[in-house]
């Protein structure tokens, strides 16, 4: 009986290990039933807010290495986040980042206060952040915005951050504002901008004017103002006319100089003004005031962006009206629209083929361009 005993207890004890090892199978897979958040964290070397971060697919400034190890992690464990952990991906904070260009742009701050009408209707909050026309703080803004968890983004791009742009827009909604970007590939809400110069083209040609300028600013990073100028030389062409683009950069006194030089060139002849936006016209407001009685008889002047001063100077301005209420509207909409998407389905069903939408403005017709 010894020796059977013994013989039993080797063929145990030979067993054993594939036992352990079974053992150990079973142990890991109640482990890995049993993962966590903080576990899975602990394995890749990060925080559990890292993770949670990724699993809601908002990385912020996450490295593409950090990213590689947590989805190491979770494939070696076998990972699947619960029910309540994959309604994470669905959850909302019902807040939109807003990022704007230039808030001393009377366009900018009415379309802020529509956003911000817009959003209300919808439950939802902004987070808003200006760039100051400034690239740099303008990519620091997206990651800022993205890393406290909005639910998408509007940008008003003041331009140079395009590839910025495009990798916020694969990690989150995003809707553009106004300007967009060079490659398109991004849903744009803006004016009917090319039928609005030509509207006011149209104004001044018959108010007698037989040479037009229109005046811009010194930079040409915004697509709206590229946009525009280029309807302008297009519209001088299809008439046959004469004028120029003309650089208003200030007030002060190289734009004064500027535009009366520009105004002696065509000394003799019928001249008519117009204002890029809202923020050269209020330029061209005071350039004007200091030209004072050296102006040529017969000046019209017309302008973009539709404003309660527009009804007063000049005896009223000739305006191309934009719908700032109708394109925040559609901003909002559009971007609900996304969020929607991304936070109900997976995969394919939740991609959206951009749009560019164009909301009809309309011009304003006053006595800066009567005869």
């Amino acid at each position: 009986m010894l020796l059977t005993y013994n013989v039993l207890q080797a063929r145990f004890l030979k067993k054993m290990p594939k036992m352990a090892q079974t053992a150990d199978n079973w142990g890991t897979g109640c482990a890995m039933a049993q993962m966590r958040i903080k576990d899975i964290a602990a394995e890749a070397g990060v925080s559990p807010a890292t993770v949670s971060r990724y699993l809601n697919n908002r990385p912020g400034q996450m490295t593409e290495e950090t990213r590689a190890r947590i989805a190491e992690v979770i494939e070696r464990t076998g990972y699947r986040p619960r029910a309540a952990a994959r309604n994470l991906r669905s959850s909302r904070t019902n807040l939109i980042g807003v990022i704007l260009a230039d808030i001393a742009n009377p366009f900018s701050s009415a379309m802020l206060e529509g956003l911000s009408a817009s959003a209300a209707a919808r439950g939802c909050s902004l987070m808003t952040a200006i760039s100051g026309n400034d690239p740099a703080k303008e990519a620091e803004s997206l990651t800022r915005l993205i890393d406290a968890g909005v639910d998408g983004l509007v940008v008003n791009t003041c331009g140079g951050n395009d590839k910025a742009i495009a990798a916020a827009a694969g990690r989150l909604p995003v809707v553009l504002l106004d300007r967009d970007v060079a490659a398109g590939g991004i849903d744009l809400v803006t004016s009917n901008n090319r039928e609005l110069v030509a509207g006011l083209v149209d104004a001044l040609a018959a108010a007698g004017s037989e040479r037009l300028c229109l005046l811009t600013e010194a930079s040409d990073d915004s697509p709206v103002r590229r946009e525009r100028a280029e309807a302008f030389a297009d519209e001088l062409s299809r008439r046959g006319l004469a004028g120029e683009v003309v650089t208003l950069a200030d007030g002060g006194v190289e734009g004064v100089n500027r535009l009366d030089e520009a105004i002696r060139e065509y000394a003799g002849k019928k001249l008519g003004l117009i204002a890029v936006n809202g923020l050269v016209f209020l330029r061209l407001t005071e350039a004007l005031a200091q030209l004072g009685p050296s102006l040529p008889a017969g000046l019209k002047i017309a302008t973009f962006d539709d404003y309660p001063w527009n009804h007063v100077l000049f005896g009223g301005v000739t305006t191309a009206a934009q719908d700032t209420l109708t394109i925040a509207e559609r901003v909002v909409e559009r971007l609900s629209e996304r969020i929607d998407v991304v936070t109900t389905t997976v995969g394919d069903a939740a991609k959206l083929a951009p749009k560019r939408i164009e909301v009809p403005g309309h011009i304003e017709h006053r006595a800066s361009t009567s005869r």
